[in-house]
């Protein structure tokens, strides 16, 4: 809700070629977390990929805000540690709502803070006030793009749902689902498993009563 109206806001003034390179910035940001996970997976052309991008975006295409990278092929592959996990068969754990970044769950927030750790720019900026200043303008801008890109769905899921919590929910699982297994069709048909995060929501009730 905090980042609600800065994203209305985003929306109904920013010119789109603001959005597109900010979209572009923000993904060129993450990409040494792309490049790491990638490799984690197994994927070491993919890892590649998101290597040569950081670096020509990051030169020719001014610290990413010009996704040049694209128009020379390379694609754009989005991966974190909490994909690196459910690769490996680790499943999500009870459904949570974090505070400014939305939903998640036990695994994925486990990986959002590896990612932090992990990436480069995060220790980098440590050295200088003012490229730490920069880091933390382009997480807020992470924060606010991400709120951005899935503002209409969220708006359409919450008018359209009868429990809009248990709607986001399953759509947040089957979202990670699928980036989990990049793409490519489940072998077997997906079931939610409701306990862990019925048990969660009582624990939570519970202690708020």
């Amino acid at each position: 809700m905090v980042l609600y109206p800065a994203a209305m806001w985003y929306r109904d003034i920013a010119p789109q070629p603001v959005k597109t390179a900010v979209r572009s910035f923000v993904r060129n940001i993450g990409e040494p977390v792309n490049a790491l996970n990638s490799l984690l997976q197994g994927d070491p052309d993919q890892a590649a990929d998101s290597v040569q991008r950081f670096i020509m975006n990051t030169t020719i295409g001014f610290l990413g805000f010009n996704d040049v990278a694209a128009d020379f092929g390379i694609a754009y592959h989005s991966e974190d540690f909490g994909q690196t996990l459910g690769h490996y068969g680790i499943g999500g754990g009870p459904y949570i709502v974090l505070p400014l970044l939305g939903p998640s769950n036990l695994r994925d927030t486990a990986g959002i803070a590896v990612d932090y750790v992990s990436n480069p720019l995060t220790w980098g900026s440590r050295n200088s006030e003012t490229l730490d200043t920069l880091y933390l303008g382009s997480l807020a801008l992470t924060a606010l793009n991400a709120r951005y890109s899935t503002l209409n769905q969220l708006n359409e899921l919450q008018q359209t749902s009868i429990d809009y919590y248990a709607a986001l929910r399953s759509l947040y699982r089957q979202q990670r689902n699928a980036a989990i297994r990049n793409g490519a069709e489940p072998s077997a048909p997906e079931f939610e498993d409701e306990s862990a995060s019925a048990d969660f929501d009582d624990a939570f009730e519970a202690a708020a009563n």
